[in-house]
């Protein structure tokens, strides 16, 4: 349906483009959208002119999908920009090339799956309110070519369907709409396990036995190996927020990993020597607290998710204990996400920001259960929530606006922990001393940089609320 809208929008701009002064004199007048120059030009330039030519548009029944083409280039273009964020796997740069080709609407090597999904992406994240209005339409194209996105001949249809499925449910995640955000990631954990991406490079690991051939060069074994990551990490900061049980289980009876711990996209092609020959039990030992050379940011995101995951299994197992159990897993948890926080490479980019923010809300979600009535847990959910703060004076907190979505739960946490402790001690002081002051410009740290996201993400935005509304309470 696309293709056919874009070819019948390619004639209209073949027809507007002959309107050449009054085009110029509103391009002059027009403004650009942040995310993408010129497409805010693009944009009025259509809306202005195609009521000359068609008032489908402003149907009753709302408008349809039929933007520019040059305006889909632009909306993928800022959707890829932004991708790493939200789990993309694939050559972003390949993907871009097809996508900006003129023939990229009826280019083999694009799904419609994918197609749909990435416009979505765009036009959510554009901040024009004009292309608000395509996003439910999009977002049901998007639904109805996911839903037969498996059945199909191309031998990347397996990784291209995963890929609809993670950015789907990140896409509901910011949405707030978490029964669909589960659903589009319980999805992408059972493909990714079924075609045994969790066992690449594994021992005894047959490739080509089953849904997917041999990989055809280093570049998209590297593809397989960030997907299976990328899942994981969107399972494992999601889907335990709400004490529901995880998609993946580790330890006796449950799965077991082999797939090596991801590196930089361009280090599979450049680097392969990073990649060990044999991979086996690669979260197992992590967990074990076995030392391993694995430092990319993507390795590190994995990492700092699974210890999230964790910490939020353990800490609701043992919620209703006053004191935290005598329970060698919980120790051993304790120790890892506190060696893990120690051995990281300095906050020198935004890239990194995730990375460090994950042991934090693992500490606290390990230990929150028993903070009001152990001392220890006390100090350790409040060094974190802390460090939380220090980390935001680290980067350059006006400019980050467009984050992982995770990081919403994350600084929530946070800030909890920091009201819970103004409170417990206005009430054993019964006035404000230097310390709740330090406490309160902390927190005033966090919720500033939340406003700062917000605006860019219901999710932050809800949080955001939660955090003022439970300080008013306090108050």
């Amino acid at each position: 349906m696309l293709e056919d809208q874009i070819s019948v929008v390619q004639a209209r701009i073949a027809e507007l483009e002959r309107l050449k002064s009054s085009t110029a004199q509103r391009r002059a007048s027009s403004s650009t959208l942040h995310h993408r120059p010129g497409l805010g030009n693009l944009l009025n330039q259509f809306y202005m002119q195609q009521t000359s030519v068609s008032a489908e548009a402003s149907a009753s029944e709302g408008p349809s999908i039929e933007l520019p083409f040059i305006i889909l280039q632009a909306l993928a273009h800022n959707f890829l920009h932004h991708a790493p964020k939200f789990g993309f796997f694939l050559d972003t740069q390949a993907f871009h090339d097809a996508v900006t080709s003129r023939t990229a609407a009826i280019a083999p090597n694009l799904p419609a799956v994918l197609v749909n999904v990435m416009y979505l992406w765009g036009v959510h994240l554009s901040e024009d309110p004009r292309l608000a209005a395509y996003e439910p339409a999009l977002l049901s194209h998007a639904l109805r070519s996911t839903a037969g996105s498996l059945v199909g001949t191309h031998p990347r249809t397996v990784l291209h369907s995963l890929q609809a499925s993670v950015l789907l449910a990140y896409y509901f995640v910011r949405n707030t709409r978490f029964l669909e955000a589960k659903y589009h990631t319980s999805a992408a954990v059972s493909i990714a396990v079924s075609v045994g991406l969790h066992r690449v490079r594994g021992p005894g690991q047959q490739e080509g036995v089953g849904v997917l051939l041999p990989p055809r060069d280093a570049k998209e074994e590297g593809e397989r190996i960030a997907a299976f990551w990328s899942v994981l990490t969107l399972n494992n900061c999601w889907v335990g927020l709400d004490d529901a049980p995880s998609n993946l289980v580790y330890g006796p009876g449950g799965l077991k990993i082999d797939t090596p711990w991801p590196v930089d996209t361009a280090d599979y092609i450049e680097r392969p020597h990073l990649l060990p020959t044999q991979s086996s039990g690669t979260v197992s030992k992590f967990l074990a607290n076995v030392p391993d050379d694995a430092r990319s940011v993507p390795a590190l995101y994995a990492k700092g998710a699974i210890l999230f995951e964790e910490g939020m299994r353990l800490g609701v197992r043992y919620r209703r204990n006053a004191l935290p159990p005598p329970d060698p897993e919980f120790h051993a948890l304790d120790n890892n996400i506190a060696a893990f926080t120690y051995m990281l490479p300095p906050l020198a980019c935004k890239t990194l920001l995730v990375v460090h923010m994950l042991p934090h809300g693992a500490m606290i979600q390990l230990h929150r259960h028993f903070a009001t009535a152990h001392a220890p847990s006390r100090a350790k959910v409040l060094a974190a929530a802390r460090a939380v703060e220090d980390a935001l004076t680290k980067i350059d907190v006006p400019n980050v606006k467009l984050v992982n979505p995770v990081l919403a739960p994350l600084w929530t946490s946070a800030c909890l922990v920091l009201i819970e402790e103004m409170k417990r001690q206005d009430k054993q002081r019964g006035v404000s001393g230097t310390e709740d002051l330090a406490l309160e410009a902390a927190l005033g740290s966090i919720t500033a940089a939340m406003a700062v996201c917000a605006p860019h993400c219901r999710l932050m935005t809800v949080q955001l609320d939660v955090v003022r509304a439970h300080k008013a309470q306090s108050a």
